[in-house]
């Protein structure tokens, strides 16, 4: 169950309580005058539903605006008394709070980009060599379903600005991905130490440039799949959504296929690329929207 923590002028704690008592169901209330050492203001913290979190989100500024109002939400485990084994409440989403830790992890920013190049310089070596252990390991590694995710969050909450700022990642970072790895290659190429053009049968990494019927229907569970995990509390599964799709491995032999002059492997690798994320975004879109007008 959550804990809201807010803060609010004095004056406005008891229009406050008033909400979590008769609007939210809060199972209790506590207020501690003046606590906060910032606005001089009280502090009131309330164990609520999980599907209550956004209702009151939504009540708070109907009130008018608030000079010093901050609202705060974190997880709580009560211990006692102990909850209903199967509570319907502990699924429920708290959009508020999902859109932003997305948002976050998927902006745009220098360490999620860093991360994707390194990832795709490491898938890069396992096409080489063909070694599928680095590819799934770059997988794991790579933060790029996040700005898959937040775009998907942003179309179903019809914020096209995020839309495009989600949409900039991407193309950002998978350019920047398949730019490290090529270089990486070329590098390796260049010092003898692996030459792009002399790998072995690829017979383990070949899928990576040949989508097929397969790679969408494998991309469409995977999104749907990442789309319910990140509205969960836990987000459990979401690993393994980042091992199932081959984003960031098509990003990777896009480099290697430029090093290599091979423009067939480019063909098929950037098509799959296209296809994976199409398909992750399609199905996200459909499975929030579907998992919010259920709720």
């Amino acid at each position: 169950m959550p804990l809201l923590r807010i803060t609010c002028p004095t004056g406005h704690t008891d229009a406050i309580v008033a909400v979590l008592s008769a609007d939210a169901a809060a199972s209790e209330i506590a207020v501690i005058p003046r606590a906060s050492r910032m606005t001089d203001g009280d502090v009131v913290l309330a164990e609520v539903p999980r599907s209550s979190v956004d209702r009151i989100l939504a009540l708070l500024p109907h009130r008018g605006p608030i000079d010093g109002l901050h609202v705060a939400v974190e997880g709580s485990e009560v211990l006692y008394p102990r909850g209903a084994e199967d509570d319907p409440d502990d699924d429920a989403v708290v959009w508020a709070a999902v859109t932003q830790e997305v948002h976050d992890a998927g902006r745009l920013s220098w360490i999620n980009v860093a991360l994707m190049v390194i990832a795709a310089a490491i898938a890069a070596v396992g096409i080489i060599e063909d070694q599928l252990l680095l590819i799934v390991g770059a997988m794991a590694l790579s933060p790029d379903y996040f700005p898959v995710a937040d775009t998907c969050l942003s179309v179903v909450h019809r914020n096209w600005d995020r839309v495009r700022r989600g949409l900039i990642a991407l193309v950002v970072s998978f350019t920047a991905a398949a730019a490290g790895a090529w270089a990486l290659t070329e590098i390796l190429r260049l010092t003898g130490v692996a030459r792009a053009d002399a790998v072995p049968s690829q017979q383990l990494t070949l899928f990576i440039s040949e989508p097929d019927t397969l790679s969408v229907v494998v991309a469409v569970l995977a999104g749907i799949a990442g789309a319910l995990a990140i509205t969960l509390p836990d987000a459990r599964g979401l690993v393994g959504v980042f091992v199932s799709i081959t984003t960031i491995p098509a990003a990777a032999n896009i480099g290697v296929a430029l090093a290599g002059r091979d423009h067939s492997e480019l063909f098929g690798a950037s098509v799959q690329l296209g296809v994976n994320v199409a398909s992750l975004l399609v199905a996200g879109v459909v499975t929030l929207e579907l998992r919010r007008r259920l709720a």
